[in-house]
């Protein structure tokens, strides 16, 4: 009899240590980051269709483009440039792809039982989430040079490059999960705005804190003016103007945004086109482009003036604005029209 107890209670000890185990699971899977960026086809998805969704990415027509990386670059950077670019189709299929597996995750989080969670669905979520994760780092891989190239332009000889790189890593990881390829932009312009507003906060911060624990022998040379320029202080100014720019352009519309990109070269890959050149890159006219330019430059000012960006620093936003001299954005703004 007292065997015959003992054996009972040994099963529900352990049928009580299944159900927190699966507790313990459940709350792990719940709590996995399945935020898909939204898309209207993903609840109109067929059989056939989900198959395509699913399936492997398009092939290019032609070999991939190889790229010579910049000169100077440890040899892990380097090996970078050896991972062939997205191609467009290929780029709209891997987001596409990525973001479908996590729309179905999410679906079926949503039909677990919290008492009772089914083994077989929490299966099947991680297997879709895991696949999610396999598509996302196929996409990091392809672009990471992208994050070499922009280190490698705002870097300077006392910043570390590699801790440069792992910050850029980090936006370039963010900016993968919020990417929205409906919109028909492409993810390096994305990203790379992504990793501008990243380093104008990380250079400028670095700066300050170097400016504050700096060497107390420095202070030998107070007495001697110095004449000279400080360079990183300026390239710190510069990465902080262009993330403000970068949120400048998220108040224009797709169109509008494409237009100043293209019209001002704000890319980096690209040069500054003509109006014509522009049209032809969208397929309106010149004068319809240089009406939409104008609009879209009134925008910026608007909000650039509301920010108070177009304020001179050694004076008070509300003071009046007669009998000012034009301040950068005024007369970036005024020249471009």
């Amino acid at each position: 009899m007292r065997k015959t107890i003992r054996i009972s209670d040994q099963r529900n000890e352990a049928l009580g240590d299944c159900k927190r185990l699966d507790q313990l699971r459940y709350q792990r899977i719940t709590a996995l980051p399945l935020d898909p960026v939204p898309n209207d086809e993903f609840h109109r998805v067929t059989a056939a269709w989900e198959k395509v969704f699913l399936g492997p990415a398009p092939t290019p027509a032609g070999p991939p483009q190889r790229v010579q990386p910049p000169a100077g670059l440890p040899p892990y950077l380097t090996s970078l440039y050896e991972v062939p670019l997205l191609t467009r189709e290929q780029e709209i299929h891997l987001f596409r792809k990525m973001n479908y597996l996590k729309y179905k995750a999410s679906k079926l989080v949503v039909r677990l039982d919290p008492e009772r969670p089914d083994n077989r669905m929490l299966d099947r979520i991680e297997q879709l989430y895991q696949q999610a994760i396999e598509v996302k780092n196929e996409i990091i891989r392809a672009n990471l040079r992208l994050v070499v190239a922009m280190t490698k332009r705002y870097a300077r000889s006392r910043e570390p490059l590699f801790e440069l790189v792992s910050d850029g890593n980090i936006s370039l990881m963010r900016a993968v999960d919020k990417f929205d390829y409906a919109r028909g932009a492409r993810f390096s312009t994305y990203a790379t705005w992504a990793i501008i507003k990243n380093f104008a906060q990380t250079i400028s911060k670095e700066y300050r804190d170097r400016s504050r624990f700096c060497n107390a022998a420095d202070e030998v040379f107070q007495s001697v003016p110095d004449q000279r320029t400080n360079q990183q202080t300026e390239e710190a100014a510069q990465i902080r103007r262009e993330g403000e720019i970068a949120q400048l352009l998220e108040q224009l519309d797709t169109r509008e945004r494409q237009i100043i990109r293209y019209r001002f070269g704000l890319d980096a890959d690209r040069e500054p086109m003509t109006l014509k050149q522009v049209g032809g890159e969208l397929g309106i006219s010149k004068e319809r482009i240089r009406q939409l330019a104008t609009r879209a430059l009134a925008k910026l000012r608007q909000v650039a003036m509301e920010r108070g960006l177009d304020e001179p620093e050694d004076r008070p936003a509300d003071e009046s604005r007669l009998g000012r001299k034009p301040t950068r954005y005024s007369r970036e703004l005024a020249m471009a029209e």
